[in-house]
């Protein structure tokens, strides 16, 4: 630079008087304590958090800030048809046979409109193509004309309430999804149901799950591989980016080692199967822990029995409740022990027995305390309730001392566990009976949308637990033409279980799906399909609500 730029600062020539200098020093010196005071003082008012005396730590902590972000589009992902695989030996993507002439599956799906009336734009999808299968907002009844029911929510100038549409027993031949869009600034409260019914061939019986969103982790308990059983994992990914799965198998004896069982790829709007005998054979129960990077997936086992020629049930195992200490089951639902000791004394009957399964995922033992309510109360399991359960195993817990009826099972651990109950239906030995799984769930909250499955032969319950303490439900039936019906309450005692029928919410109305609240102490329910003719049973648990988190914390960090 040149010497006009430099701007090097140079000492002046001045000179200056002792007496000056002496002044200026002390100024130095005295304004130095007095900063050491200044600092000193500081220093103390933050290690006591700056004069709060709440803070004892020498460091403030600072709140972590929250983004907002959009409400997204709602997906329940819904399985496929059941059906027959051939090749079963040979790990993944099995060819498919036809399953029956009598077999049946139809998907029905609901949802909410906001405080105005009008619900978002909702269909029933085939999954992977982008041409609706159903539209279900056009089913909306309308606001002009005719008797309406009383509104359950309006604002000051009563201009406002809540309606629902309602698409019932749209046939299908491949997975589906229920698809809503937000409204009004939030995720819409939507939900739907896939029922499959046959009366012949070998897959004969009543399966139903319900359209769950993706998920990046979730456990799978019940199924096998032992013979005469079939168990095929279906994975279907319902977004725009490919997924890459891991599984992690266990069974009896403790965490299982499969080749192929990681790296499995799911591309955008497809599905993959995968024969769960071709990765774990001969195991008598298994559990499959999938996690996934990239996309989110669906996922559920079909499991069928086939006891020499005759069918021994089909149901669609679905995610159960997280791993936790505490895992509740609702809807276990046990049939006559005189009929079900005489089908299961037949050779290669012994899964007819009614149990509990319970996986422990982690590296440490498990001491499990397992309480049983039904209709009358508490019901004392042999041996107190009391079991040691193997890190990385399924232990079995058989429920067959008990009596007709319905039940909840609460499971408390000292470590993390994941539950689910395995019942069966059918009173001859000689003839099809059918098989069904009950997952644990999660704590009942406000404005579950239960939907019934329609178009198949199943008829519906709901069962509600209340292991702890007294609980209150609140039911509101909603129409097959979107239409809100008159709130009714139900009281449950702590300690037992209630079963609610349809008649018991609407009299002798027809009614599509319900709304389902609760208040009191933890209350959990399940929605219990039978077959009107034969021996078809599903247990299906009361899905979650909708709302999700409306902001994320953001760490910030280098």
């Amino acid at each position: 630079m040149g010497a006009k730029n430099d701007k090097t600062l140079k000492p002046k020539a001045a000179k200056a008087s002792g007496a000056a200098r002496l002044r200026r020093t002390r100024a130095k010196t005295v304004a130095g304590a007095v900063t050491g005071i200044v600092l000193l003082g500081s220093v103390g008012a933050f290690a006591s958090g700056y004069g709060s005396p709440g803070w004892t730590s020498a460091v403030r902590p600072v709140a972590i800030p929250e983004a907002k972000i959009p409400p997204g589009t709602y997906q329940g992902v819904c399985p496929g048809p059941l059906v027959l695989a051939d090749g079963v030996t040979e790990g993944t993507d099995p060819e498919f046979s036809p399953v029956s002439e009598t077999a049946k599956t139809a998907v029905s799906g609901a949802v909410l409109s906001d405080l105005t009336g009008v619900p978002p734009a909702s269909s029933i999808t085939v999954l992977g193509e982008d041409k609706p299968l159903k539209d279900i907002s056009t089913t909306a009844p309308s606001t002009e004309g005719g008797a309406e029911s009383p509104p359950p929510a309006s604002n000051e100038d009563g201009l406002t309430q809540l309606k629902a549409a309602v698409e019932r027993g749209v046939d299908t031949s491949a997975a589906t999804v229920v698809t809503a869009q937000p409204q009004s600034g939030q995720e819409s409260t939507a939900k739907g149901v896939m029922g499959y019914t046959a009366s012949d061939g070998d897959l004969r019986g009543l399966a139903a799950a319900n359209c769950r969103p993706a998920s990046n982790d979730f456990w799978l308990v019940g199924s096998g591989t032992t013979v005469g059983v079939s168990s095929v994992l279906t994975l279907r990914n319902p977004q725009e980016s490919p997924a890459t799965v891991n599984l992690e198998l266990h069974g009896a004896d403790g965490p299982l080692q499969a080749a192929g069982s990681r790296g499995l790829l799911v591309g955008p709007g497809e599905s993959l199967s995968v024969v769960l005998a071709g990765l774990a054979a001969n195991q008598e129960r298994l559990a499959v822990h999938v996690q996934s990077t990239g996309g989110a997936v669906s996922g559920s086992i079909q499991h069928s029995i086939l006891r020499g020629l005759t069918p021994g049930g089909v149901e669609l195992v679905q995610p159960a409740a997280p791993s936790s200490t505490r895992q509740v089951v609702a809807g276990i639902t046990v049939q006559d022990p005189k009929a079900r000791q005489k089908n299961s004394s037949k050779k290669g009957s012994e899964s007819i027995k009614p149990e509990l399964q319970v996986v422990v995922p982690g590296a440490t033992d498990a001491v499990l305390d397992v309480r049983i309510s039904g209709e009358q109360g508490p019901v004392e399991l042999p041996g107190g309730g009391v079991v040691t359960a193997a890190a990385g195993a399924i232990t079995q817990i058989p429920l067959d001392s008990l009596p007709e009826g319905v039940y909840t099972a609460e499971i408390t651990s000292d470590v993390s566990v994941v539950a689910t109950a395995r019942v069966t239906s059918g009173t001859n030995p000689e003839k099809p009976v059918d098989v069904a799984w009950a997952a644990s769930s999660n704590r009942l909250g406000s404005q579950h949308l239960l939907v019934f499955p329609a178009g198949v032969d199943a008829t519906p319950t709901v069962a509600f637990g209340a292991p702890d303490g007294r609980a209150e439900i609140r039911l509101t039936a909603i129409t097959p033409d979107g239409k809100l019906l008159e709130e009714k309450v139900v009281g449950i005692a702590g300690g037992t279980t209630v079963t609610v029928g349809r008649k018991d919410i609407a009299e002798n109305k027809d009614i599509a799906a319900i709304l389902i609240s609760a208040s009191g102490d933890p209350v959990y329910g399940s929605q219990v399909l039978r077959s009107g003719s034969g021996p078809g049973l599903s247990i299906v648990p009361i899905p979650e609500t909708t709302a999700g988190r409306q902001s994320v914390k953001v760490s910030l960090g280098y």
